[in-house]
C-alpha cells in the first residue's frame, strides 16, 4: 500500500471509477441536499488494486469524464501527495482557481476575514460544501473558513463551474465541495497513522501534525454497519516580512538637482514584523448502516477547529504631511520632503529609486491578535430505494459555529506632544534608500534615534473583542425516478427548507494617553506633553526579528511595543491599560450588536435525457431552481440626541434560477459539453448589518440638502450571474487527457459603498451603506493536461505531468471613479489574475513517488482604491511558488516522505498604478517537512 490505498472498482453498468469516482457522482446528490452513497460495492463484479498517485488522477479524471456538469476534482492522494499546508492551498492546483497568501499559507488577512481566500474564475462569491450541504462560518461573511481545514482530513474536493439545478445556490463563481470519508468507500478495514515535522526557515521554529485514521465494516445480524473515525491535529508557524514604501508624489520643482520634471519621491518608509502560529484540529466521524439492500442509513459528524495567534510589530514613518490640491489637482504646498543635495536616481516614469529623505519621523505600533473558531456540522441521511426505478434522499443537517477574536494594540512614538508634526517633532531622521536591487532597504543615518528608548512616548492603545456564533438547521429531499425509453430517461427532484441564525458581536475601543491620563476622545489640546516611556520602560523589546528581510536593511535596530505579561492577549491588553489608569471595553454595547435570521424555501427539479443526433451521442439535463429567501435583521438606530430606537428590518425575495447541460460523446475518448446556468450569491452577513447612526440633522451637505447618517443595508439584493460554458475533453487513456473550456459570466449587482436617501425622524438623510451598484462581465479559457509517459523505456516509464492554464479577462464598472480622481472608470475584477497556471512533475515507479509543483499567476488588480493614492489602484506584481515532495514506501505498510514549500524564496511586491512604483515588499517562510505514513 501506498498512503491509504484506494480499492477501485470496474463496473459493467456505470462509468464511474473506485470510490472516489462513486462518492463524485454521489456529491452531485449531496450537494442538492442529499447524500446517497452510490453502492459500488455492490455494483462491482471484479476488483483490482491501484494504489498511489496514479489512482488518485484516474479517480479525479473519471469524476470529470463522467459527470453531468463541468466539474474539477481533486482526490485524497492528490492532496496527500502535496506539501499542502491546508485546504486553501490544496485547491490552487484546480484549473480556475486562484488563492489569496497571508501569513505564509493559502489564507485570507486576518482583518478581512469575510473576503474568501479562493476565488474561481476571477469571482470570490464561492459557495463552500462539506459533504456536499451548505457550509459557513461565523466570521460575518458566507465563506467556511477553508484554510482552517486540514488537508488529511478529506477524501477529496470538487470545485463546480457551472453548477445545474441541483447544486444548492449561493456562488457566482462556482461551488468547492469537501468530501470526507465514509466507511462504505471501502471493503475492507483501513487503519492508517501519519506523522509530520515541519521547519520553518524565516521564523525558525518547529511544527507538525499527527493524524490517524479507522475504519472498518461489519456484518451483523441487523445488517451491514461500517464505522469510520478520522482525526488531525496540527501546528505551524511564520513570520512574514514586509517593507513598505511610499505612496509617492510630487516633488517641489527644483528640490532635487537635474530631477526629471515629473519627478516623484516617496512620502516615507515602514516595515512591519510579522510572526504567529496556528492549530488546526479536525475530526470526522460516521457510521453507516444497510439493514437491507433498498435502505442506507448515514450519520455523520464533522468538527474543525482553528486557533490563530499573530504579533504584529510595524515601524512606520508618521511625519503627519501630504501634498495639498486644489479642485483642479494642482498642487498648493508639498509634503514630500527630499534631502537638499542629495543624489537621487529615478526610473523610466520618473520615480526615485534611490534618494534621501529629511525630516522623518516614526511611530511603531504592536497589533496582537488571538482567533479561535469552530464548527461542528451533523448530519443523517437515509437512502431509500424501493423499486429498481424510484430512489429517494432523507437528509437533515444541523450546523453550529462560533467565531472568535481577541485584539489589542500599543503604540510607541517619537513625537513628545499631540499636534506636532514631521517638521516640529524631535528625533527627527535623514533615511536613505535603495530600491534598485533584490532586497530593497532604508536606514536612517543616526541609528540611535531609533533604537534609543529615551526618545519615545507612549501615545496610544486599544482593544476589541469579537465573539460570533452562527447556527443552521436544514431539511433536504429528493427523488429521482427512471423512465423507461424516450428521449427523457429520467426525472429528479427534489425541495430545500434551512433556517440560519447568526449574532455579530464586535468592538473597536481606543485610548490615547497624556500627561492628562487616559482619552477616549483623544481631546488633550495641542502641545500637550505625551508620557515618556522611561515611565514603563517595560513597555519596549528590540526589533527587528533576527536577520529580517535577510538582513538587508534597518541594520542598525530600533525598537518595538511591548505588553506586560499575561496569559493570552485579553490578559495582556487588561494590564497594559491598568498601567494608565485605563479600562478595556469588556462588554457589548447596542452598537456592537447585529442578529440576523434568514430562511429559505427551495425546490429544484431536473429532465434527464439521452439520444442520438446525427449520428452522435448525446445526454445532458434541463433544470430549474426556484428560491424564495427570507431575511430579518436586528440592530439600534442611534439618534443625535443620545437617545436608541431597535430596529427590525425585514426582506424578502424569491428567483428562478434554470440550467441546461449538454454532452456531445463524439469518439469513444472524444466528448463535448454546453452548459448554461443562472446563479445568485447573498451579500455578506455583515453588509446586511441594521445599525444606523444619525448624525446632527443641523448639518447639512451644500449640494443635496440633507444631513448626513452610515448604516449597513439590510435590502441588499443578491448577485446574479448568467454563466455560459463550452468544452473539449479528449481521454486517450485512463490518467491522460486533454481538455479545453471556454466560458463567459455576465453578472449583476456587485457590492460597493454608495449613498442613498432615507427619512428618519421626519427627517430625510443621505445614508452611506453599501449598495447593490456594478455590472461586469467575466471570460476567458481553461486548458488541461496530464499523462504518465508508460510507453518510456525502464525507469523513465515513471514520469509524468500535469498541466493546466487559466486565461480570465474581466471588466467591472468602478465605484470610486469620481470627477477629480485618478480612478478609471473600468477596472478587473480585484484578486483576479488575467493569466495563471500550474505545472507539475510527477514520478511514479515502484516505491518511488516525486512532485516538483510551480504555479504562477499573473499581476492582479490587490485593491480598487490604493493606500493613500487619490483612487489609484493597487495591484500586485506577478507571484510564483516552487513546491516538492518525495516519498519512498520502506514497506507495504510503511512510507517516509520529504517535501518542501516556497522553495524559490518568492518575493511579494505590490505597487500602486503602475509598477514602476512600488508599495510593498514581502517575503515568507520556506517550510521543510519530513512524514511518515502507516497503513494497514
Amino acid at each position: 500500500m501506498r498512503g491509504i490505498q484506494f480499492r477501485l472498482m470496474v463496473s459493467a453498468s456505470v462509468a464511474a471509477l473506485g470510490v472516489c469516482a462513486a462518492a463524485g457522482s454521489a456529491t452531485a446528490q449531496t450537494a442538492g441536499g442529499s447524500t446517497a452513497q452510490a453502492p459500488s460495492d455492490t455494483a462491482a463484479v471484479s476488483e483490482i488494486v491501484v494504489t498511489g498517485v496514479r489512482a488518485s488522477l484516474r479517480s479525479a479524471q473519471a469524476i470529470k469524464r463522467n459527470a453531468d456538469q463541468v466539474v474539477d476534482s481533486i482526490q485524497a492522494q492528490d492532496i496527500g501527495k502535496l506539501p499542502d499546508a491546508n485546504t486553501t492551498e490544496a485547491l490552487q492546483r484546480v484549473t480556475g482557481v486562484q488563492i489569496q497568501r497571508r501569513y505564509g499559507e493559502g489564507a485570507t488577512d486576518f482583518d478581512h476575514r469575510t473576503q474568501p481566500a479562493i476565488a474561481i474564475r476571477g469571482l470570490t462569491q464561492v459557495q463552500n460544501f462539506l459533504d456536499g450541504r451548505a457550509v459557513y462560518s461565523a466570521s460575518g461573511g458566507r465563506a467556511f473558513d477553508l484554510e482552517g481545514v486540514p488537508p488529511e482530513l478529506l477524501a477529496g474536493a470538487d470545485v463546480y463551474k457551472n453548477a445545474p439545478a441541483n447544486i444548492i445556490e449561493g456562488g457566482v463563481g462556482g461551488a468547492v465541495n469537501l468530501r470526507t470519508r465514509k466507511p462504505f468507500d471501502s471493503p475492507d478495514r483501513v487503519l492508517s497513522a501519519t506523522f509530520r515535522g515541519n521547519y520553518y526557515d524565516r521564523v525558525r521554529k518547529n511544527g507538525g501534525s499527527i493524524s490517524g485514521l479507522y475504519s472498518d465494516r461489519f456484518d451483523t445480524s441487523i445488517g451491514e454497519v461500517g464505522v469510520l473515525l478520522n482525526a488531525v491535529l496540527s501546528k505551524s508557524r511564520y513570520r512574514q516580512d514586509g517593507l513598505l514604501a511610499g505612496p509617492f508624489d510630487t516633488v517641489a520643482p527644483g528640490s532635487i538637482a537635474n530631477g526629471p520634471a515629473n519627478a516623484q519621491v516617496p512620502y516615507g518608509f515602514e516595515i512591519y514584523d510579522d510572526t504567529g502560529d496556528r492549530k488546526r484540529l479536525g475530526i470526522a466521524a460516521a457510521v453507516q448502516w444497510r439493514p437491507s439492500d433498498d435502505l442506507l442509513l448515514t450519520a455523520q459528524y464533522q468538527r474543525t477547529k482553528y486557533w490563530f495567534n499573530r504579533t504584529g510589530a510595524y515601524y512606520y514613518d508618521f511625519n503627519n504631511r501630504s501634498n495639498v490640491r486644489d479642485a483642479n489637482g494642482n498642487v498648493t504646498s508639498y509634503g514630500t520632503d527630499p534631502l537638499p543635495g542629495a543624489a537621487f536616481t529615478f526610473n523610466d516614469e520618473g520615480y526615485a529609486t534611490k534618494g534621501s529623505l529629511q525630516n522623518q519621523t516614526f511611530e511603531t505600533g504592536r497589533y496582537d491578535q488571538q482567533l479561535w473558531s469552530q464548527s461542528q456540522n451533523f448530519t443523517l441521511n437515509a437512502a431509500w430505494t424501493p423499486t429498481d426505478r424510484l430512489k429517494a434522499n432523507f437528509d437533515v443537517q444541523y450546523l453550529k459555529s462560533y467565531y472568535n477574536a481577541d485584539r489589542n494594540g500599543h503604540v510607541l512614538s517619537l513625537y513628545s506632544q499631540s499636534g506636532q508634526t514631521g517638521l516640529t517633532a524631535p528625533h527627527k531622521s535623514i533615511v536613505d534608500f535603495d530600491l534598485t536591487g533584490k532586497y530593497p532597504r532604508w536606514e536612517v543615518r543616526d541609528a540611535s534615534v531609533l533604537n534609543n528608548p529615551a526618545n519615545y512616548t507612549t501615545p496610544y492603545m486599544a482593544d476589541s473583542l469579537q465573539r460570533n456564533d452562527a447556527d443552521t438547521l436544514s431539511f433536504a429531499t429528493d427523488v429521482e425516478y427512471d423512465l423507461e425509453g424516450g428521449f427523457f430517461d429520467k426525472l429528479r427532484g427534489g425541495a430545500r427548507y434551512s433556517d440560519n441564525s447568526i449574532d455579530l458581536r464586535g468592538t473597536w475601543h481606543g485610548v490615547c494617553i497624556t500627561a492628562l491620563g487616559p482619552d477616549a476622545n483623544c481631546s488633550a489640546p495641542a502641545g500637550t506633553p505625551l508620557v515618556p516611556l522611561s515611565a514603563h520602560p517595560q513597555l519596549s523589546m528590540p526589533g527587528p526579528s533576527m536577520r529580517w528581510f535577510d538582513g538587508n536593511t534597518v541594520k542598525g535596530g530600533l525598537l518595538y511595543p511591548a505588553f506586560p505579561q499575561g496569559d493570552g492577549v485579553w490578559a495582556q491588553t487588561k494590564a497594559l491599560y491598568a498601567l494608565f489608569g485605563a479600562q478595556t471595553k469588556d462588554a457589548f454595547t447596542p452598537g456592537d450588536l447585529n442578529s440576523q435570521t434568514e430562511k429559505t424555501y427551495t425546490g429544484w427539479a431536473i429532465a434527464d435525457y439521452a439520444g442520438e443526433v446525427a449520428g452522435v451521442q448525446i445526454d445532458g439535463g434541463l433544470g430549474v431552481r426556484v428560491i424564495k429567501t427570507e431575511a430579518t435583521s436586528t440592530g439600534t438606530q442611534f439618534n443625535n440626541d443620545g437617545t436608541t430606537t431597535a430596529i427590525d428590518v425585514d426582506n424578502s425575495y424569491t428567483r428562478v434560477l434554470p440550467s441546461f447541460n449538454l454532452r456531445a460523446k463524439l469518439t469513444d475518448t472524444l466528448q463535448a459539453r454546453l452548459a448554461y446556468s443562472k446563479g445568485l450569491a447573498r451579500p455578506n452577513f455583515d453588509q446586511l448589518s441594521t445599525n444606523l447612526t444619525l448624525n446632527n440633522p443641523n448639518q447639512v451637505n451644500p449640494v443635496t440638502g440633507h444631513p448626513s447618517a452610515s448604516s449597513g443595508n439590510p435590502m441588499l439584493r443578491p448577485i446574479e450571474s448568467d454563466n455560459y460554458d463550452l468544452t473539449a475533453e479528449w481521454y486517450f487513456n485512463d490518467t491522460g487527457s486533454l481538455t479545453a473550456g471556454v466560458f463567459y459570466k455576465k453578472v449583476d449587482g456587485f457590492l460597493a459603498g454608495g449613498t442613498v436617501l432615507g427619512s428618519y425622524n421626519g427627517v430625510t438623510y443621505d445614508v452611506s451603506t453599501v449598495v447593490n451598484s456594478g455590472k461586469g462581465t467575466v471570460k476567458g479559457v481553461e486548458l488541461g493536461y496530464q499523462q504518465f509517459f508508460d510507453f518510456l523505456p525502464g525507469l523513465l516509464s515513471g514520469l509524468g505531468v500535469q498541466a493546466n492554464y487559466t486565461y480570465v479577462d474581466s471588466s467591472v464598472s468602478n465605484p470610486f471613479a469620481t470627477a477629480g480622481s485618478a480612478a478609471p472608470a473600468q477596472l478587473p475584477l480585484e484578486k483576479l489574475s488575467k493569466n495563471s497556471y500550474n505545472l507539475i512533475g510527477l514520478y511514479e515507479k515502484g516505491p518511488v513517488s516525486a512532485r516538483v509543483a510551480y504555479n504562477w499567476r499573473s499581476a492582479y488588480l490587490d485593491q480598487t482604491t490604493g493606500s493613500g493614492a487619490n483612487g489609484i489602484p493597487q495591484y500586485a506584481k506577478p507571484y510564483a511558488s516552487l513546491d516538492a515532495s518525495l516519498s519512498v514506501d520502506i514497506n507495504d505498510h510503511v512510507a517516509f516522505s520529504v517535501d518542501a514549500v516556497n522553495l524559490n524564496n518568492r518575493m511579494n511586491v505590490l505597487y500602486i498604478g503602475t509598477p514602476a512604483a512600488p508599495l510593498q515588499y514581502q517575503l515568507n517562510d520556506r517550510r521543510f517537512g519530513v512524514a511518515l505514513r502507516i497503513t494497514y
